[in-house]
């Protein structure tokens, strides 16, 4: 009995060993991401920081250029997003620093089988680097994005469902020529939730109005992710109609047809959707 006793003793010594090295290490390597994701923002605010000094060297293009946006989308999953934020750059070509900030709230059912509905909201801003050339240009970004009632795996939570680091790239180009074509993507990844969104656009010229120029395109967007069994996925297709109103002020209208599914849900869901957003740059 007493050898059986001490054999139980050491089994759970081991055990408890065991448990308290595992969640050791859980917490190194959480630690340990949490400070690679910290020392990339770092870098990332001191090459801002050494850009902006550059800048401000040459006083013709270290004045701030704010512009406002924001858009609206709505589905046939009756699923809503809107969408509120600010741009603030600095004219000029070459490398600038950037500071962007939006917020937004996408109202949705979390089940299919249920007309139950939930809205998440959520706040991120990011700090980045844009370079602009003479007819197109990139930006590298990292930011935070807070989330009220999270759920990693929400379809159209642009900036992830769940709290944590984002990093973000866009790039765009122009044509040469009266009718170019010009190109643009955009993409944002959310650590907290493993969630990527993605989206590509390209349009021409339509009609010959200097007052009103308008264009017209086409948009893929893909968007998915999630973690601890909430994993979703959607793709959406369809074309474009850009209106410039003033030189200041401009709406692109864009719709088509859209598919979400992945772990989350039993089957694939189609809809359709409709979106306007809108610009101002004073």
């Amino acid at each position: 009995m007493v050898a059986d006793a001490t054999l139980r003793k050491i089994t759970e010594m081991t055990r408890k060993m065991r448990v308290d090295e595992s969640e050791e290490l859980h917490t190194e390597r959480r630690n340990m991401r949490l400070k690679t994701h910290r020392n990339a923002i770092i870098a990332l605010a001191g090459s801002v920081a050494l850009a902006t000094a550059a800048r401000t060297t040459d006083a013709q293009v270290s004045q701030l250029h704010p512009s406002f946006y924001g858009s609206t989308e709505v589905d046939t999953r009756h699923s809503q997003f809107y969408l509120l934020g600010m741009y603030v750059g600095m004219g000029g070509l070459g490398w600038s620093p950037y500071f962007n900030i939006n917020g937004y709230a996408l109202h949705y059912r979390p089940l299919r089988t249920s007309t139950a509905t939930q809205t998440l909201s959520a706040v991120s801003p990011t700090l980045g680097l844009a370079y602009a050339g003479r007819t197109g240009g990139v930006s590298f970004g990292a930011g935070y994005a807070w989330v009220h009632n999270p759920n990693p795996g929400a379809v159209g939570a642009e900036a992830g469902g769940k709290s944590g680091v984002t990093a973000s790239f866009g790039a765009y180009h122009t044509g040469t020529g009266r009718r170019a074509m010009r190109t643009q993507l955009l993409s944002n990844y959310n650590f907290g939730s493993q969630y990527l969104w993605a989206r590509g656009r390209a349009s021409v010229p339509f009609g010959y109005s200097a007052r009103h120029p308008k264009r017209i395109g086409a948009e893929v967007v893909g968007q998915g992710g999630g973690k601890d069994g909430s994993k979703s996925n959607s793709f959406q297709v369809g074309p474009t109609f850009e209106y410039g109103w003033t030189p200041q002020f401009r709406t692109t209208l864009a719709g088509g047809w859209k598919t979400v599914g992945g772990p989350s849900f039993t089957s694939r869901d189609n809809a359709a959707y409709a979106k306007l957003e809108f610009s101002f740059s004073p």
